[in-house]
């Protein structure tokens, strides 16, 4: 296994999260993620944080970034903009997908945040060449109010049905987790008629996958102290109402992924809930460790369960895996100590041998 620290944090840029590895022409590997950044750096590393204590810093100014490596993720690029922030707050959650019937096709799905607490929406962009120009931007959301992206989390069904998973609330919590869909490679976009709904803080960040009968698997980050799932037998048109899963889970995302040399599926998560710990007053518990499991039933039963990242007094969170051949190019935004005021994160990348999960 090789541990990188592939964007650490700077005075300049103190803050990195939600990544993504996107395979390109000629073997490259493109990393995009969410490069916060000071207006002036004396805004950000300073004594006192911008907003009140407690309040979350998400609404910080924040653009998407990119690097590339020619070897199979061992070493990056200097990096560039692949999306500047056109938004009065932030630009966040890249998503990036290559359609099955037009290789040459690349699609960029983002959030552009407008508002600290009421308006978020997400737009997409198009690209015939290897993502080094962009078509003009076109809005995909079609509801009022916040709605989440989680990066990396696209995907395209067999029928050629275009999957957005997404989590939405007319303001604040609680949220409703659904999809937005295409069925015409991203020309229009529609949205589930029956979205997953929890109490608490709701349905948040799901994780999609297709499962061998053809239905679709949603694994969700809940304030109930668990991952709950739910299904959909049409697409994404509807969802059954989300079960527990039974695995702990501090409101932190999950990640869902098929391997595809076993077929199997595998779970990123912070498996730990402590309803006693302190940051269950910023709404979560503690994001650590990061642990993997795997589901050789279609995510009926899980086992293998392994860490992958501890940190105590720290945090590991928002994982992306991009798998090349043999191994799992691990992405996910790490701290060493908590830092409530700055809440500084590097992005850490893991190259892992698939046959680590199963030992």
């Amino acid at each position: 296994m090789i541990t990188l620290d592939v964007c650490p944090s700077t005075l300049e840029h103190w803050r990195h999260d939600w990544s993504l590895i996107f395979p390109l022409s000629d073997e490259r590997l493109m990393l995009a993620w969410c490069e916060y950044y000071a207006v002036r750096p004396s805004e950000v590393m300073r004594d006192r944080s911008p907003y009140e204590p407690g309040k979350s810093l998400d609404p910080l100014p924040c653009r998407i970034s990119g690097k590339i490596s020619t070897d199979r993720g061992r070493s990056w690029s200097g990096k560039f903009t692949l999306q500047d922030n056109v938004g009065p707050l932030n630009v966040k959650h890249p998503n990036l997908l290559r359609l099955a019937s037009d290789p040459r096709s690349i699609l960029f799905l983002y959030t552009v945040r407008y508002a600290e607490l009421e308006e978020i929406r997400i737009f997409m962009r198009r690209s015939e060449d290897e993502c080094e120009t962009w078509s003009e931007p076109v809005q995909v959301s079609s509801l009022p109010g916040v709605h989440y992206l989680m990066a990396d989390r696209i995907l395209q069904l067999p029928s050629g049905r275009i999957i957005l998973p997404t989590f939405q609330s007319d303001s604040w919590i609680p949220f409703d987790a659904f999809c937005y869909y295409s069925d015409d490679e991203g020309a229009s976009w529609h949205k589930s008629r029956v979205r997953m709904q929890l109490p608490g803080h709701g349905a948040q960040e799901p994780s999609v996958v297709v499962l061998g009968d053809g239905r679709l698997l949603a694994v969700l980050r809940t304030s109930l102290g668990t991952l709950y799932r739910a299904h959909s037998s049409d697409e994404g048109e509807s969802w059954t109402q989300p079960l527990s899963t039974g695995l702990s889970s501090p409101a932190s995302t999950p990640l869902l992924k098929r391997i595809p040399t076993s077929g199997d599926l595998l779970l990123v998560w912070n498996n730990r809930y402590d309803p006693n710990h302190e940051d269950y007053q910023q709404g979560h518990g503690p994001r650590d460790p990061l642990s993997a499991a795997i589901s050789r039933d279609d995510g009926e039963t899980w086992d293998h369960l392994k860490d992958l990242e501890r940190r105590p007094g720290g945090a590991s969170l928002t994982p992306a895996v991009t798998f090349l051949g043999d191994e799992a190019l691990l992405t996910y935004a790490t701290q060493a100590v908590r830092q409530p005021l700055y809440e500084k994160y590097d992005i850490r990348l893991k190259i892992i041998p698939i046959d680590w999960f199963y030992r």
